[in-house]
């Protein structure tokens, strides 16, 4: 070979050789280098032990959280043992793959969550994948050993077979915190010992940054351990035992179990993958929960399966403790069901998932997260939470009592847990969250199963025809739902029904308005029916959010049209004469123009006294049959300003706002089509009980209402008696 051809293979290998500069892998960094030589003898011998030597010697591309020489010492005091000879090689092989995260990450790059190629979220991730995960394991379900692996999907069915199902560390960093709005604080209530800006798990990150040709290792000051997810922790604690039997339903067999599912026969690959690895009694059973709970409490992933969202959040479980629970269910769950297998599976759901999050809610943000039922967490840190614990798959809290869910404290809760009212819970399915919400007062008028049939119903779930009246399927369940509305009565504040003595007039979830006097209670149909209900005071429930009732009937809507409803009221005989002979009214249907059969309408109606002066002082014709045309139309338009469409308005003090009163259409419109408007002011008195009402009209008139004389319920509609007719 030339000299020359000498000189140009050199100068090749000088070009392309290793630079000298460039940091050899994880495992020689951490073992040869003199940084580092000699400071982590017990974390390499473990990492051979593990059998990862050479992937942390050759190419990959790794975070290692690496604890140090000191921190082994530590470990081995705590667990009380010499080394890491000790330490059997299934524990080796957990340590070590748990303190490996894929793919490498410098501290700021940890900060990011990573939503796509160019749509990183700076500051708002704290938790990674890492190389452990725990495959199947065996347990004992109804009594039968049986080989289980836990779901990495919400819901039955979803199982990812590709997907391991890895676990996460959580690490916490100062610009997480930031993002969050949190504090050391926050983190600090999970762990003994202070937040230092830069911790793993328990273990604070001594040196960071280290760069490796495989990787980027960071130090840490103790050593971290696989953490368990919910699932594993709740059925380690014997203090939530009861939680965990609610939770997966184990007072039932597992062929009647809607909670959980063991699914060996959909997936057979597991079989033989895990079978040449592990001694299997049988096949591999997926263990995975109802879609009906907010998460799977062994799923290691978040809520986009295998996406990176489990680097940005997390599951939270409040799990009550068996003291708790137990009261809660004596007092309340229990109440009317005896025992927890007889209770519907929903409301079942509904209970675990009170206590759900799919969030992770950190110390001083419970109010600020919402579960799976849109509540926000209802503890309080310093005294009810008596367990903390920062976990795989998310954040735990045992606690001394069971979550004040609006489904179970509020008035809802009533007709939701007695099977006696389980037509009226059908019947407030559509209006359960409103309610039951803690920031909307009602009184509820409780309507049994045997009320609802004695009045006429059938309800027969799942047929064509699911409801039907005295027989007939048209129009029964607009019926019966018009008389749920109005068994919904509107509160301001709960005290309102307090007393149930003093005339009161209520507005009701539908529009219509229902009266309480002596304690009693009536809806316009019940007036037609003369059938006012008598109140079962001693049963009377104070509720989060107001009262509920019992009767001893049902509060029903009158079918008669509001003329009817006037022309049948004493009070109103002169106002009736007028209308009867009005051009307005229409004797063969009934109905007054411009009131159709569903609208709302207050009614103002001036007493005889009233009209008989406005006849004196000749604003009004004597004769309300009068063939003159033009008094027929002045009468036309004297009646059709006492009417005030879209609107029901009573002396409470509700719905104005303004202490003037507020501007009201009337059914009266000019030939120019001007409609002609009044004033009404329904707090005269201060707004404070007992109320009083004004009309002003549009000749600045003040009108009183007659309170003894009005408040009469009528179809979709409430009249009232003014001392004087209104003027435009």
């Amino acid at each position: 070979m030339s000299l020359s051809m000498v000189s140009c293979q050199q100068e090749f290998d000088e070009y392309y050789a290793r630079p000298a500069t460039l940091a050899g892998p994880v495992f020689q960094v951490l073992s040869d280098s003199s940084r580092f030589s000699g400071n982590f003898d017990h974390y390499l011998r473990l990492v051979e032990k593990a059998g990862y030597k050479e992937t942390l010697s050759s190419a990959g591309f790794w975070t290692v959280f690496a604890p140090d020489d000191n921190a082994f010492e530590a470990y081995f005091n705590e667990k009380g043992i010499s080394g890491v000879e000790d330490i059997d090689d299934e524990t080796a092989f957990q340590l070590v793959a748990y303190s490996l995260i894929y793919n490498a990450y410098d501290l700021t790059a940890l900060g990011f969550y990573q939503t796509g190629p160019g749509a990183d979220t700076l500051s708002s991730a704290f938790r990674r994948k890492t190389a452990y995960y725990t495959g199947v394991t065996r347990r004992e379900v109804d009594g039968q050993q049986m080989e289980v692996i836990a779901t990495n999907r919400n819901g039955i069915g979803n199982f990812a077979i590709n997907d391991n199902n890895h676990k996460h560390v959580p690490y916490f960093l100062n610009h997480y915190l930031r993002q969050q709005d949190i504090t050391g604080q926050d983190i600090e209530a999970f762990y003994n010992r202070s937040f230092s800006g830069a911790q793993v798990d328990r273990a604070n990150i001594s040196i960071s940054n280290v760069r490796a040709e495989n990787g980027i290792i960071h130090v840490l000051d103790r050593v971290i351990e696989p953490l368990p997810n919910i699932e594993d922790y709740l059925m380690s604690k014997p203090q939530y035992s009861l939680f965990k039997s609610i939770l997966e339903m184990d007072y039932r067999p597992r062929n009647n179990n809607v909670a959980v599912n063991y699914d060996a026969n959909s997936y057979p690959q597991l079989t033989e993958r895990y079978g040449a690895l592990q001694q299997l009694m049988g096949p591999v059973h997926v263990k995975s929960y109802t879609g009906q709970l907010a998460f799977a409490p062994n799923n290691e992933n978040f809520l986009r399966g295998n996406a990176n969202d489990a680097q940005s959040n997390s599951w939270t479980l409040f799990a009550p403790e068996n003291t708790a629970l137990q009261q809660f269910l004596d007092d309340i769950l229990l109440e009317n069901y005896g025992a927890l297998s007889n209770v519907p599976d929903e409301i079942i759901f509904d209970f675990v998932n009170m206590h759900m999050f799919q969030s992770a809610v950190w110390p001083s943000k419970f109010s600020e997260n919402a579960n799976a039922l849109g509540e926000a967490a209802r503890f309080d840190l310093g005294s009810n939470i008596t367990d903390k614990k920062i976990l795989s798959n998310g954040l735990f809290y045992g606690t001394n009592k069971v979550q004040e869910g609006n489904f179970f404290f509020s008035v809802y809760g009533k007709p939701y847990l007695n099977p006696a009212y389980s037509i009226m819970r059908t019947l407030l399915n559509n209006y359960r969250f409103t309610i039951s919400s803690p920031g909307q007062n009602f009184g509820l008028i409780m309507m049994s199963n045997q009320q609802i049939v004695d009045a006429g119903f059938e309800y027969n779930q799942g047929t064509p025809t699911e409801w039907t009246f005295n027989g007939v399927a048209n129009l029964a369940f607009d019926r019966i739902n018009r008389m749920l509305e109005l068994s919904m009565i509107r509160l301001g504040d709960p005290s309102e029904l307090a007393d149930l003595n003093t005339p009161k007039i209520f507005e009701t979830f539908g529009g219509e308005y229902v009266r309480i006097e002596n304690n009693q209670i009536f809806a316009s149909g019940n007036v037609d029916n003369d059938t006012k209900l008598n109140f079962i005071v001693s049963e009377s429930h104070l509720a989060n959010n107001g009262y509920v009732l019992y009767t001893d009937g049902l509060l029903t809507f009158t079918q008669k049209t509001l003329a009817q409803t006037i022309f049948e009221t004493p009070q109103f005989s002169r106002f009736s004469e007028y209308l009867n002979g009005s051009s307005i009214y229409n004797r063969q249907t009934l109905q007054i123009e411009g009131v159709g059969s569903g609208a709302f309408f207050t009614v103002l109606v001036p007493s005889n006294d009233a009209i008989d002066q406005a006849i004196i002082d000749g604003k009004l014709p004597a004769n309300p049959n009068t063939g003159n045309a033009e008094e027929r139309e002045q009468i036309a338009a004297f009646l059709k300003y006492h009417f005030i469409p879209r609107n029901t308005i009573v002396p409470d003090g509700k719905k104005i706002v303004n202490p003037s009163g507020e501007e009201f259409n009337t059914l009266y419109a000019t030939l120019s089509g001007e409609v002609q408007k009044v004033i009404i002011d329904n707090s005269a008195n201060g707004n404070t009980p007992p109320f009083t009402m004004t009309v002003r009209d549009g000749q600045g008139n003040i009108a009183n209402v007659i309170i003894p004389q009005s408040n009469v319920l009528a179809n979709r509609a409430v009249i009232h008696q003014l001392d004087r007719i209104l003027e435009f």
